[in-house]
């Protein structure tokens, strides 16, 4: 916000200036908003061709994106790996999660950092609210996800659930994924700004939604939830000695928002069920 004057004393003692009989005053006018700012504020993106290896022919190719969710057409495979500082391991507090989007041939087609309170961090873990946004190659924001703190684990049955929300630069809203009750196994919905159901999402059969190990199958189902199209599968590499998640998109689905949608869901299942899985050893209930 710019500075309106008001009860400001270094303001006050300002004069206005004086000008003589016949004279012509100057206009000054208020500072412009910069190049940068004004295409942020339109949501117009910089013209950057960005050279990429075709992950359908292996072909090098290069393309100027109009938007950032160009990166995701022709994508039906998703690997995402969450990288780790030597500061973040030495630290004692929760520190924000930063990840890589990549396809299976190794192309990183998005960067994502998280952005939350120190507080929800330390009080909350990996129940904590954030905002985690998504940067593609030209460096530019492409897609923001929006969690709400909530609980939507076997001990908060009667709590608030989990529920995410997906923006696009400068300010349009996509969809959300909202988890539904079910006392036998993880079930999540996927809505698109219409609130029509696009799909479902169902995770392994357990007491009250609780994951005893590790290594676990989502599945993605049609709206009407009779048909499986995907799934997102928590598995260890181990080139990368980590556990990644690793997502099969619908073959037919050709709308970037709806893989947005799909992407966000899998962010939400990483923190909710798999963060936590990482930092611990043995057969334990993950809530």
């Amino acid at each position: 916000m710019f500075p309106t004057g008001e009860n400001d004393p270094a303001v006050e003692e300002i004069s206005m200036p004086v000008f003589s009989e016949g004279s012509s005053p100057v206009v000054s006018e208020p500072p412009s908003l910069t190049r940068e700012q004004e295409r942020l504020d339109q949501g117009t993106r910089r013209p950057i061709p960005v050279s990429t290896i075709d992950w359908q022919t292996s072909m090098t190719s290069h393309f100027s994106p109009l938007h950032g969710l160009d990166f995701l057409k022709d994508v039906h495979q998703i690997i995402i790996q969450q990288t780790v500082e030597l500061t973040d391991l030495m630290a004692s507090l929760e520190s924000e999660n930063r990840y890589t989007v990549k396809v299976p041939r190794g192309e990183t087609i998005y960067y994502a950092t998280e952005s939350s309170t120190s507080f929800q961090r330390t009080c909350f873990g990996s129940s904590r609210a954030f905002a985690m946004r998504l940067y593609d190659p030209t460096q530019q924001e492409a897609i923001q996800f929006r969690r709400r703190l909530a609980c939507g684990s076997c001990c908060s049955i009667f709590l608030y659930l989990q529920e995410l929300e997906v923006w696009i630069p400068p300010g349009e809203y996509v969809g959300k994924v909202k988890q539904k009750f079910n006392a036998t196994k993880p079930c999540f919905v996927i809505y698109n700004k219409q609130m029509d159901i696009i799909y479902r999402i169902e995770g392994p059969e357990s007491a009250f939604g609780c994951m005893w190990s590790k290594n676990h199958n989502f599945q993605i189902f049609t709206s009407d939830g009779m048909t499986q199209i995907g799934s997102i599968i928590h598995q260890w590499d181990q080139v990368q000695v980590a556990y990644n998640l690793f997502m099969q998109m619908p073959g037919q689905e050709n709308n970037t928002r709806h893989k947005a949608l799909l992407l966000g869901a899998a962010f939400l299942l990483e923190y909710m069920y798999f963060e936590s899985a990482k930092k611990r050893q043995g057969c334990k209930c993950i809530c």
